[in-house]
């Protein structure tokens, strides 16, 4: 019997994924926006913010290598049109940006999670591939292949996806859960317990209680027998 600790959270887009004899019905694995490290916050490109662009872009640690200001104007468009779920056209923006700058790190990694979105797995892979060889130091890039690979279906690649995010940042709750998803798809339902026991913990640490909540009763999920009896969860 796996205990539930009382601290633990996540950051989510949905996918789903149907656990053996349904014990786990809807397990979300998380898609971490990040500007390489930060939460992603995607401001509107307009007239009066533009002269700004080249001071807030200094700020996040993945804009690297000073990308001229152009290739920043199509980056906050791709992320603008993103965030209002205009998908298409936040691909063709990075696509702009990366004609102006192909060593933009940031740029290849926000198409990944577009491609994603679109389930152009193998296009987000590429992406992905392509920022971690630019800019190697960043968690979330890793969790976001993995999280492409385990809907491929490549789990070994994702769980080393996982790992190294955890690596690089020991306190990434989304990575934890998303290993726990992966080590269920694997059949190691103690790590899979282990790992969500760890996403609550962090989650409820940075005090994200949405998360926390969703990941407890993703554990009360597992611990659920087949005929719908549950284990007692402390």
């Amino acid at each position: 019997m796996s205990e539930v600790p009382k601290r633990g959270v996540s950051h989510t887009n949905a996918s789903y994924y149907n656990g053996k004899n349904n014990v786990m019905k809807k397990w979300k694995l998380t898609i971490t926006v990040f500007i390489f490290g930060t939460i992603l916050f995607s401001p509107k490109v307009s007239a009066k913010n533009l002269s700004n662009l080249s001071a807030s872009t200094s700020k996040l640690p993945l804009l690297a290598q000073s990308p001229p200001k152009d290739a920043v104007v199509y980056f906050h468009r791709g992320l603008n049109r993103y965030t209002f779920g205009d998908i298409p056209g936040a691909i063709a923006e990075y696509n702009q940006a990366l004609i102006l700058h192909p060593n933009f790190a940031e740029v290849y990694y926000q198409r990944g999670i577009s491609r994603h979105k679109l389930r152009d797995l193998q296009g987000a892979v590429a992406d992905f591939n392509q920022a971690i060889n630019i800019s190697s130091n960043y968690p979330g890039i890793y969790n976001n292949r993995g999280l492409a690979r385990h809907d491929l279906k490549d789990y070994q690649g994702a769980m080393a996806d996982f790992n190294q995010a955890l690596l690089l940042n020991p306190n990434f709750p989304e990575a934890y859960q998303n290993r726990a998803i992966t080590h269920n798809a694997l059949g190691d339902k103690q790590g899979a317990i282990s790992d969500l026991n760890a996403a609550a913990n962090l989650f409820q640490t940075q005090k994200r209680m949405k998360n926390y909540q969703e990941v407890l009763n993703l554990i009360k999920a597992h611990l659920m027998q087949p005929n719908g009896n549950k284990k007692q969860v402390k």
